[in-house]
């Protein structure tokens, strides 16, 4: 018996007693005595309520996702269709809007030159990452009364021309390209010349004038247009003179040319289906 008092049970068991009297006493001085046994009892049933509680919610939830698994499916199913349909109408409303932004460009460039007639607005749909003339195709062709060789443009200026031709998609020759040969004339001074390309300058971004007389007084800063030919129309603004520079002749200078379009970063544009003179040779 002395063994047992002084083992380790019996310690146990007094701590136990010292808990259980240690929560009677806090019970019996914040709600009295008459309220121990409750207190004792709802105490010691706490732990057993939580997991009690959190089993039931358990099966309800597991239950309510067996019965109404067909209800929360149609509802997904429901919630994918209208998302899908409000990307379809943001999607059609960015559509719309670049449509009427081109049509407001081609307006423009039509109130400025009242014998044009162009194809619908053009989308850019594909580039050759290897092309440094900057050359791609759209998304127009000869279903849209387009024709090889029509020029290609936007309300900032000459763009090109096409150079290949598909039902409904055309290739575009920029004027970087040394296959686009044009007559030019400065604003200012009236000088009158060729684009002829090369691949430094087109690498550049650049155009490049040439057969200019020596004594033309052509200078750095004035604007390049377009001059009336069978191919091209008059006054399409082409770009601004960079530099000025002597041939290898001595006689003739070159002039380079800034276009007033960036050819590789633009993302649409319109064509020329008709101007006056066009196709006619004298």
């Amino acid at each position: 018996m002395r063994d047992f008092f002084s083992g380790f049970k019996f310690k146990i068991i007094i701590c136990v007693f010292a808990l259980v009297f240690g929560v009677l006493i806090y019970a019996a001085v914040s709600g009295g005595i008459t309220s121990l046994p409750e207190t004792v009892l709802t105490e010691i049933s706490k732990p057993f309520i939580a997991a009690s509680n959190a089993v039931s919610q358990w099966v309800e939830d597991t239950l309510d996702r067996f019965v109404n698994a067909d209800k929360y499916k149609e509802q997904a199913q429901q919630l994918t269709e209208k998302l899908n349909e409000q990307y379809q109408q943001l999607i059609d409303f960015e559509k719309i809007k670049t449509e009427n932004e081109q049509l407001r460009k081609a307006l423009k460039i039509k109130e400025e030159n009242e014998d044009f007639e162009f194809s619908p607005p053009c989308n850019i749909i594909s580039r050759s990452q290897n092309d440094i003339t900057g050359g791609f195709m759209i998304d127009r062709g000869s279903d849209d009364g387009i024709e090889l060789y029509d020029p290609v443009m936007d309300s900032n200026g000459l763009i090109g021309m096409i150079s290949e031709l598909g039902p409904n998609f055309s290739r575009v020759t920029t004027l970087l390209s040394d296959d686009l040969n044009m007559g030019v004339v400065t604003f200012e001074s009236k000088v009158i010349g060729i684009i002829e390309n090369d691949a430094e300058h087109a690498d550049n971004g650049e155009c490049l004038m040439s057969y200019i007389s020596k004594d033309s007084g052509i200078k750095a800063g004035e604007i390049v247009k377009s001059s009336a030919g069978v191919v091209f129309p008059g006054d399409l603004l082409i770009g601004t003179i960079k530099e000025v520079y002597d041939d290898d002749n001595g006689l003739s200078v070159h002039a380079v040319i800034t276009p007033a379009v960036d050819v590789r970063t633009i993302t649409d544009c319109v064509v020329i289906t008709h101007f006056k003179g066009q196709g006619v040779v004298d």
